[in-house]
């Protein structure tokens, strides 16, 4: 049967909840682009919290559904109220789950529920083991690696941001046969590098036009290494006295930082900015891009970074086909002592930004606009197919 209606087609969106993550930011690029007339996109989550997305998705005509964690209502329950959502919700045929490991769950439940397009995506090149915290992690890293395992069984598409992520999730037979690589892509005017937009930024935040500005972005979390940037950092100041830090974003570990701040006595060289609505702008403040990540797939603000064409010095946990060979990006690794990594940033922060192109990024569907044309034409093949 096809399942074309008088009314816009509902894209049921699976995720943790609407913050202001890479993933979550890159979906809300897409919605605002894409024509409401004819696709809605709406979203499942399972975190009680309102996110700081909700009230936009609303304006935009999204809905917003909320099931209860695994954490709050344990395995059985969780399967039992995801299968309860899709009974109550039959009206969507497309469902595209961005948890990972968790689509192994949620699409096979969509299965059973006939939902006829199941889309897994992978966002990771990997996810920290939990078996450090003894038998309760184990037993969460077998859940999660069985979960792995079922995404075949329930999944009628395979897309991931790049070929590392989708191995990781999906094993090297699916992501070289049968996987559908989809760009992160930006609005890539917005990011250009603009020396306009430097100098206000630089002048609100208190930077002189000479200070060396290190810049990361990124959720105060295990996985971005913020102590190793500190240290980092450290070592830069010693280099050279007038260089600053610049962290954006937050999360649980931000205490634990501002502390080795404060005890390094670097208070007033680091700058701490939490969640901000114009990093497009701030990447021109920026002289470099610290990112020794433990592990990425492909990080969204490197891409952004690369448009505004800020070098870069990143971890080579990360993976290569981050790098759009415009010369802007080095890869150390993190065995490397914090000295080696900021002798880097100081040699890295010579490019001369005015003369890079974004040509790379474009060439390799990175532009938003090809993007969401892209994906309406997907939703209106996945309208007439029977």
């Amino acid at each position: 049967m096809t399942f074309m209606s008088d009314e816009c087609m509902r894209i049921l969106r699976i995720v943790s909840v609407m913050n202001k993550g890479g993933i979550e930011t890159q979906i809300m690029n897409i919605y605002r682009k894409i024509d409401r007339t004819r696709f809605q996109f709406d979203f499942l989550v399972t975190r009680e919290e309102s996110g700081i997305y909700d009230a936009e998705i609303r304006a935009l005509g999204g809905r917003i559904f909320q099931i209860p964690s695994v954490r709050e209502s344990g395995l059985f329950k969780f399967i039992k109220n995801c299968d309860m959502f899709f009974k109550k919700h039959p009206e969507y045929k497309i469902v595209h789950c961005h948890m990972n490991t968790w689509a192994g769950l949620f699409l096979n439940v969509a299965r059973r529920n006939k939902v006829p397009v199941r889309i897994a995506q992978s966002h990771s090149a990997q996810q920290r083991a939990n078996s450090e915290r003894g038998i309760k992690g184990m037993m969460e890293d077998r859940f999660k690696a069985t979960m792995k395992r079922l995404i075949p069984f329930g999944a009628t598409h395979f897309w991931a941001c790049g070929n590392d992520a989708g191995k990781w999730l999906y094993g090297e037979r699916i992501a070289e046969t049968n996987m559908q690589i989809v760009p992160n892509a930006k609005e890539l005017e917005m990011f250009r590098y603009d020396v306009k937009k430097r100098t206000l930024a630089r002048n609100s935040l208190g930077l002189s036009p000479n200070d060396l500005v290190v810049g990361h972005v990124g959720s105060f979390t295990r996985v971005k290494n913020h102590r190793f940037i500190i240290e980092v950092f450290r070592e830069l100041h010693m280099l050279r006295e007038g260089s600053r830090l610049v962290l954006v974003g937050e999360g649980p570990l931000q205490p634990v930082i501002r502390q080795q701040v404060s005890q390094l006595g670097l208070e007033d060289k680091v700058v701490f900015l939490g969640t901000r609505n114009d990093v497009h702008v701030l990447l021109s403040a920026f002289d470099v891009m610290l990112f020794p990540s433990l592990f990425e797939g492909m990080p969204t603000v490197l891409i952004e970074a690369q448009a505004s064409a800020l070098p870069c010095v990143i971890s080579s946990e990360i993976t290569p086909e981050i790098d759009f060979d415009m010369g802007l990006v080095d890869f150390l690794p993190l065995t490397y002592t914090p000295e080696k990594w900021a002798r880097r940033l100081l040699e890295k922060s010579c490019v001369n930004r005015k003369k890079v192109s974004i040509k790379n990024l474009v060439d390799r569907g990175y532009d938003l606009q090809t993007l969401v044309n892209w994906l309406e034409e997907f939703y209106e093949g996945c309208c007439q197919a029977t």
